[in-house]
């Protein structure tokens, strides 16, 4: 694998959304109800582009594959993506349609957040295909669970050319679940991981998922921390770094990318999930759905002072 900042990009496919923010009383949200708040923060996110963001801002050559809108907001979206650094010659645009949007309610005591997406009727599927001059420069395949057909696709082309795999899934289907059996690494929620193995005992849940397909498993557990599998059966826990959390959302994402980063860097699986567990504490401890620039160049100074990265 190549090095961190080195030459090859993380291919990111998967989905991304116009987020509007909402600080309020989870508790008080409910059938009936009328609440107060601030106007709405607007970002820009959805897993893939938060894990996208996360890598590019870690120092990392990141190109994004998707689709946007041909609105304002699908402006916002490749506006955001240049500024970030990260290519984005593998979207494509929806003509005529405006871009997804997600209303995000933060809880202002816990930073817990719930997420309504919109998706417009008849919004275009990626169709999984990108230049060959992208997968040339490949280094590293990331898939966020969605755009199903188009991961499907991708991820066997890149098993084809020795390109390593990652996926995150949020929903089991029969799709999803060919997913898993696709990638080299699967890193799933624990609501995913119990349902794959019928339990929430640990080690059942990562013997289910390495019997899927992948080589290496990890279940992220919340304020719990993470445990994961390695290709040598070997079961890593790793506890959660302790904050006081302003925002919830889009750890699972930072997550992901703390762990590529740390894994194309050439660090071991269990230190991998261990900086994938500290840039997920850090992305709660701000608000928004991915950490800014000068927070993600802490997060990289710190992995490079440390024996993960000799």
């Amino acid at each position: 694998m190549t090095g961190a900042g080195g030459p090859g990009k993380v291919i990111c496919l998967g989905i991304n959304n116009v987020d509007l923010i909402y600080g309020l009383k989870l508790s008080e949200l409910g059938p009936d109800t009328k609440i107060m708040t601030r106007a709405a923060t607007t970002l820009i996110g959805g897993q893939c582009v938060n894990a996208a963001a996360t890598l590019a801002g870690l120092g990392l050559d990141v190109a994004y594959v998707g689709t946007r809108g041909s609105d304002g907001n699908g402006d916002l979206v490749r506006r955001f993506l240049m500024e970030r650094g990260i290519d984005a010659s593998g979207c494509v645009v929806a003509e005529g349609m405006p871009n997804t949007t997600a209303l995000i309610f933060v809880d202002e005591a816990s930073g817990e957040r719930c997420i309504v997406v919109t998706t417009p009727e008849g919004y275009p599927s990626h169709p999984g295909l990108v230049d060959e001059a992208l997968w040339r420069a490949g280094a590293y395949l990331y898939l966020d669970g969605n755009e199903i057909e188009a991961a499907l696709r991708m991820a066997v082309e890149a098993r084809r050319r020795g390109i390593p795999t990652l996926a995150d899934v949020e929903s089991l289907n029969e799709r999803t679940r060919a997913l898993i059996g696709t990638v080299d690494t699967a890193i799933v929620p624990l609501g995913i991981g119990t349902a794959l193995a019928g339990t929430a005992d640990h080690s059942a849940m990562l013997e289910a998922l390495r019997a899927a397909g992948p080589s290496r498993a990890a279940v992220t557990l919340g304020p719990d921390g993470a445990v994961g599998i390695d290709a040598d059966g070997r079961i890593h826990r790793v506890p959660a770094v302790a904050v006081t959390a302003v925002d919830t959302t889009g750890a699972g994402d930072a997550f992901h990318a703390g762990f590529l980063f740390a894994d194309v860097s050439g660090a071991s699986f269990a230190e991998a999930l261990s900086f994938g567990a500290l840039v997920a504490a850090e992305k709660c401890r701000v608000p928004g759905p991915s950490l800014p620039v000068p927070l993600l160049r802490s997060c990289r100074a710190r992995f490079d002072a440390t024996s993960i990265a000799s």
